[in-house]
């Protein structure tokens, strides 16, 4: 997300949110792939706060994931990765 975020000719802030990422692009992308980077957003709104939870708690504290957890955080990166590049 940053590389697209500098490929753009953007500066970004420190963090490792992606939803926050993905707001700064949608205003960034060519208006033709903007509509599907706001689609993202509004459909995996959930999803993309809880990747944010994750890779935090990953880091920090002992958690488990259950597998369908990680089934729809997958679903949803896929989706993020296909609409984004």
């Amino acid at each position: 997300m940053k590389a697209k975020l500098l490929a753009e000719g953007a500066d970004y802030p420190r963090t490792y949110s992606v939803r926050v990422l993905l707001e700064i692009l949608s205003e960034l992308v060519p208006e033709d792939k903007r509509s599907s980077v706001k689609k993202v957003l509004e459909d995996y709104l959930l999803e993309l706060g809880m990747l944010g939870d994750a890779y935090i708690t990953s880091r920090y504290l002992m958690r488990e994931f259950t597998r369908q957890d990680v089934e729809k955080l997958a679903d949803a990166v896929k989706e993020i990765i296909e609409n984004v590049s």
